[in-house]
C-alpha cells in the first residue's frame, strides 16, 4: 500500500508518528495488530471517508475488530491535542480582524 495514497503522508512522517505513539505508551501492540496497523486504518479512514465496509475489505479485519481499534485510537486525542495544538488567548484578536475596520468593531472587548 502506498503511504502517500492510503494516508495522505509520507511514509517518515508516519513511522514518526507510530513511534511516537509506541513510546509515550498512548497505544500498546495487541495480538493481531500492531500500531503501525491501527494507525493505518484511522489514516486510512480520514483520508478517504472511508466506511467500515471499506476498511473490512480492505484490511482483511472484522468490524469489531476496526471499531475497537479505531475507538482506542480516538481516546488518546484528547492527550495528543494538548502536546501538539496550542490554543489562542481568549483576549487576543487575530490580527487579519484587528487590523480591518469592518470587522473590528464586532471583536472589540
Amino acid at each position: 500500500m502506498d503511504c502517500k495514497v492510503a494516508f495522505r503522508m509520507e511514509p517518515h512522517v508516519f513511522k514518526t508518528i507510530a513511534n511516537y505513539l509506541r513510546e509515550e505508551k498512548l497505544l500498546k501492540d495487541s495480538r493481531g495488530l500492531r500500531i503501525e496497523e491501527k494507525l493505518g486504518i484511522f489514516m486510512f479512514m480520514l483520508a478517504h471517508n472511508a466506511s467500515f465496509q471499506d476498511l473490512q475489505y480492505e484490511f482483511k479485519h472484522s468490524g469489531s475488530t476496526l471499531h475497537r481499534h479505531i475507538k482506542s485510537i480516538f481516546k488518546i486525542i484528547p492527550a495528543l491535542t494538548y502536546r501538539f495544538l496550542k490554543l489562542p488567548h481568549a483576549d487576543q484578536t487575530h490580527w487579519k480582524i484587528r487590523t480591518n475596520p469592518r470587522f473590528f468593531p464586532y471583536f472589540k472587548v
